[in-house]
């Protein structure tokens, strides 16, 4: 069963572990996400985000540069086992070839919002994907998260504040370039201008249902599932535990298979089948007990299956729907 994901924040960790003068690689490393646990899981695409903390590092863009030449390093030196694409149709080749996929994002509009020019940049070394919000107020817009989510946890639900006039130029210039417009970490407000104003598909590349966690605003509404599902959209599931857990507390364990597969089935019964793939959030989450890592997906896989779902609906859950939407939308 082929399983294609919608976010981790992988190299940016590894980003980190070098700067703390660790020697790791994208191959074979103790993270959620490497090479060889990619290929023991079934992993046929994997999409890594450039992640950047905006308020811990000022000049966002310089340091999404940093991290592009490290994913450009391990593109390079384990081009036996993946390849970057930035079309549908070399998918589709790798497929072929038997090697696997890494699509690169752009997690934080802070890295792009100093000029058009510098978006252009990131798309021309193939970035297909951005948010245009993390955590933090920028130039562009507002988040359902204000401050650190893992020490202030200061949640902004029904933020009516969405794109500024900056964010709605940038939201143009991403669809100009035919860039994936991810919703995730907007702003209610921002998720609606978005909706509004947006001529192609976008998706929400890590974001589960605020209607069965109340508590966690980083969530989609179920109105902005169906609208989401209605333009062809697909959102991943986050495998985060503060978003999968109703009365999740800071402390317990990671999140469990089946509170998982519980979340899966509220969102299909909101969105419809076509609506819902994967978006792991690895190696930026707390580890989960029963899948640690990528090598461990076929486990979920089969766990839907006993839970009920149809061997269809899980095979479009662990990557159909996401390649339906890169068919369509990655040009």
């Amino acid at each position: 069963m082929q399983i294609l994901d919608m976010h981790c924040d992988t190299i940016s960790k590894i980003r980190q572990m070098k700067k703390e003068g660790e020697h790791i690689s994208l191959r074979q490393n103790p993270l959620s996400v490497d090479l060889e646990k990619m290929r023991e899981g079934g992993c046929t695409l994997q999409t890594f985000a450039i992640y950047v903390n905006w308020k811990e590092v000022p000049d966002a863009a310089e340091a999404a540069k940093d991290i592009l030449n490290i994913f450009r390093q391990e593109m390079d030196q384990n081009a036996d086992m993946i390849s970057q694409i930035i079309t549908y149709s070399q998918l589709e080749e790798n497929i072929k070839a038997g090697r696997m996929s890494a699509l690169l994002s752009l997690e934080e509009g802070a890295i792009y919002q100093e000029s058009p020019d510098t978006l252009r940049w990131f798309w021309e070394q193939g970035a297909r994907m951005a948010t245009l919000t993390w955590n933090y107020e920028n130039d562009l817009g507002y988040p359902n998260c204000m401050g650190d989510p893992f020490t202030q946890r200061i949640w902004s639900w029904g933020e009516e504040r969405g794109l500024k006039e900056k964010g709605l130029q940038f939201l143009e210039e991403l669809e100009h370039l035919h860039m994936l417009v991810d919703v995730s970490h907007l702003s209610d407000g921002g998720f609606w201008d978005v909706a509004r104003h947006a001529t192609r598909p976008f998706l929400a590349s890590h974001s589960n249902a605020r209607g069965l966690v109340k508590g966690a605003a980083r969530n989609l509404t179920d109105e902005m599932i169906r609208a989401l599902a209605g333009r062809g959209g697909v959102m991943g599931l986050n495998y985060a535990v503060s978003f999968m857990r109703p009365d999740w507390k800071p402390g317990e364990d990671g999140t469990t298979v089946k509170e998982i597969i519980r979340m899966a089935e509220y969102i299909l019964n909101i969105g419809g089948s076509e609506c819902l793939g994967l978006g792991s959030d690895y190696d930026g989450i707390l580890e989960l007990p029963e899948i640690s890592h990528c090598g461990r997906l076929q486990f979920l896989a089969e766990q839907m299956e006993k839970y009920g779902f149809a061997y269809s609906q899980v095979e479009k859950i662990m990557g159909g729907n996401v390649k339906r939407f890169l068919k369509e939308n990655l040009d």
